[in-house]
């Protein structure tokens, strides 16, 4: 087959090429059409194909500058629908996502700062300011051992342990002072026990008043308070201070310190005082007992329900 061009630019209408019997047939010797094939080819872009004796028209437009335009539009073409630079995503679910995936670009990293040390990333961090209100303390996991109480004050369990009846040595010293700061129990028939509570109560106010009496009372610790009502327990041969007054008619008055024990061979009495009386006897009702080298004093004791006799005791 055989191809030629009329001038570079293109085909002119009036240039024809017709092949004949002797220049363009292929066959078996060159008889005629039949079996042979007839190419005419015309600048109009027609040509008549001839074969097995029938002509077949056919229209192209093929040149060198077209074939390439068409090869590169099916190229873009091709690399429109495919585009093999993108990654096929998955989603969610498994299945290819048909998506087209932005291409990660990292951050741009800070430059170091000129003239001193590249700084680490934790020093960024800001540093919370201290709060300047009061905080609570954390709850103290640690139980605190249980502080041991103070124990009692030794006068308050005295002045408690007291009951009515029980005897004991306290006595006024002679100036209004008892001999003791707390009471203590002591034998009812020793010669020391020199009173006897008759009543326990919450102030010394509340006990009687009279010869041989005397109201003690008590503050505790814990601000409570107690009083111990005590009567003189007179016994013939104990003495106590006195004073002594004669009367116009020649008798003598007596004015004693009945709750008072006083040592019978002392010389001296407390200031106020001239006597010393020795308890001869203790009678309820009736006359004291009279003696006849001296004489015989009484005075009311307990209210009156009995009267301690004495006699002034000779130096």
């Amino acid at each position: 087959m055989s191809y030629s061009r009329g001038n570079p630019g293109g085909f002119d209408d009036d240039d024809d090429y017709y092949g004949g019997d002797d220049d363009d047939d292929y066959g078996d010797g060159g008889t005629g059409d039949t079996g042979g094939t007839r190419i005419n080819a015309r600048a109009s872009g027609r040509g008549r194909v001839t074969v097995a004796g029938r002509d077949i028209t056919s229209s192209y437009f093929i040149s060198v500058s077209s074939a390439v335009l068409v090869g590169l539009l099916g190229l873009a073409l091709l690399l429109g629908t495919w585009k093999p630079w993108e990654g096929t995503s998955v989603a969610g679910n498994g299945k290819p996502s048909d998506g087209v995936s932005s291409p990660v670009i990292p951050p741009p990293r800070p430059d170091p700062p000129t003239g001193g040390e590249t700084k680490k990333p934790d020093d960024d961090r800001t540093t919370p300011a201290p709060d300047d209100g009061p905080t609570t303390p954390a709850p103290s996991t640690t139980t605190p051992a249980p502080s041991s109480p103070a124990p009692p004050d030794p006068v308050d369990v005295a002045f408690a342990s007291v009951r009515v009846g029980t005897c004991l040595n306290v006595y006024d010293e002679g100036w209004g002072k008892l001999s003791q700061d707390r009471p203590g129990a002591v034998d009812c028939g020793a010669s020391f026990a020199y009173s006897k509570v008759t009543m326990v109560t919450t102030s010394a106010s509340g006990c009687p008043e009279g010869g041989g009496q005397h109201g003690w009372g008590h503050v505790n610790d814990d601000g409570s308070s107690i009083a111990l009502c005590l009567d003189r327990v007179f016994v013939a041969g104990q003495c106590f201070p006195a004073v002594l007054t004669k009367q116009a008619d020649g008798s003598v008055k007596g004015t004693g310190r009945l709750f008072s024990v006083w040592g019978c061979d002392r010389t001296q009495v407390p200031k106020g005082q001239n006597a010393v009386m020795g308890i001869t006897a203790l009678v309820s009702g009736g006359n004291c007992p009279q003696r006849s080298d001296r004489r015989t004093l009484s005075w009311s004791v307990f209210n009156g329900s009995a009267k301690v006799c004495a006699v002034q005791v000779q130096h």
